[in-house]
């Protein structure tokens, strides 16, 4: 969406960092089962909080590009970017299927699949891919969404957002924590969810629609959405801790629609803007190709981590990676890198290229 004469190297920083913090939650979350309170879980659970900004980084960027008025929008273009990411999905899916449904089962187990089981998981494709669902809703709604979100209208851009925050991200999940102690605020979320029916301002529109707002203006204060940006990974990281501790079950803070991922994502974007917004691509190559294949690294890196863990799991110096401190970023790195040079020759080959 970003034509290289044209491109925004602060932008590419963000997808790039967003990139590395999928693979990170992905990486690590097998450790935060592990004992609540203890050294692995501390690790994991810091190093989730942290990267939870992933996914609304990158809903953020796909709002800066696509709501732009500088973007040479058409139905033409927007059918385009639909029909490769359906055919992003029909192809990942199609491999994990074979992948981790086919082959492994009957290798590891000599089994096999019935064929529905096998059309469902086609269908639903492997757990991450949810993120292409999402990228095509918000792209069908673009064309709406260009009519209003624009300089002209920027108070109800704004009044939008305040809605979305309230509605979207603190009620809810006032209701969603009270409701662990006190079952009775079960009932409001009906009252959210099915009676006031504001699902206008809900979902990741509001993330989509604040990348425009904060690419487009610069906001007053910017220290206080630093230390609102540090308040959130607390919320995130010691909240997460206490309810775990409290009801001696795995409840965590971490869905991207709560007030403290927000926060957190919100400071990220300002930050990185305000650093790199006058740095030009050639100020950093890796960046800008970490960028480039991106979506590539996102399709690949599950995978990647699995047969990391697989191996290292099987090794016979297998005792030096008990702790997560260690093994945790071992398992990241190789993962990353692998998934960077396997998304990096499948986009020289002609017929795969707009599959990554």
């Amino acid at each position: 969406m970003q034509k290289k004469k044209n491109r925004i190297f602060y932008l590419d920083v963000l997808r790039a960092l967003a990139c590395l913090c999928v693979v990170m939650i992905h990486t690590n979350s097998s450790f935060f089962i592990k004992n609540i309170g203890s050294f692995d879980f501390w690790v994991s659970n810091t190093l989730n909080s942290l990267s939870r900004i992933g996914v609304p980084l990158f809903v953020m960027i796909s709002g800066t590009l696509m709501l732009d008025s500088n973007y040479e929008f058409s139905s033409n273009k927007l059918i385009k970017h639909i029909i490769r990411m359906i055919m992003f999905y029909i192809f990942w899916s199609a491999i994990y299927c074979i992948l981790f449904n086919i082959l492994l089962p009957a290798i590891q187990y000599n089994t096999a699949l019935l064929p529905t089981d096998i059309i469902s998981s086609l269908i639903n494709g492997w757990y991450h891919l949810w993120f292409v669902f999402l990228i095509i809703g918000l792209y069908l709604i673009v064309p709406l969404l260009r009519l209003w979100v624009n300089d002209n209208n920027k108070k109800y851009v704004e009044y939008f957002i305040v809605l979305s925050i309230i509605f979207t991200f603190i009620i809810p999940q006032i209701i969603t924590i009270c409701s662990y102690f006190f079952p009775l605020f079960k009932t409001f979320n009906t009252i959210i969810e099915n009676k006031l029916q504001l699902k206008y301002v809900g979902g990741f529109t509001a993330y989509f629609i604040l990348g425009w707002y904060l690419h487009n203006y610069n906001i007053k204060h910017t220290k206080l959405i630093y230390i609102l940006g540090f308040v959130g990974f607390l919320i995130t990281c010691i909240g997460t801790y206490v309810l775990t501790h409290i009801k001696g079950r795995n409840i965590q803070l971490y869905e991207n629609l709560t007030i403290n991922v927000l926060l957190q994502s919100i400071a990220v974007f300002t930050f990185v803007k305000n650093k790199f917004i006058n740095k030009k691509e050639k100020n950093n190559k890796i960046i800008c190709s970490i960028s480039k294949y991106s979506l590539g690294i996102y399709a690949i890196h599950v995978s990647m981590i699995y047969f990391s863990l697989l191996v290292i799991t099987h090794c016979t110096f297998n005792r030096y990676f008990i702790y997560s401190l260690i093994y945790i970023p071992i398992i990241f790195t190789v993962s990353f890198i692998l998934s960077y040079l396997c998304s990096f020759i499948i986009s020289k080959i002609p017929f795969l290229k707009n599959l990554v």
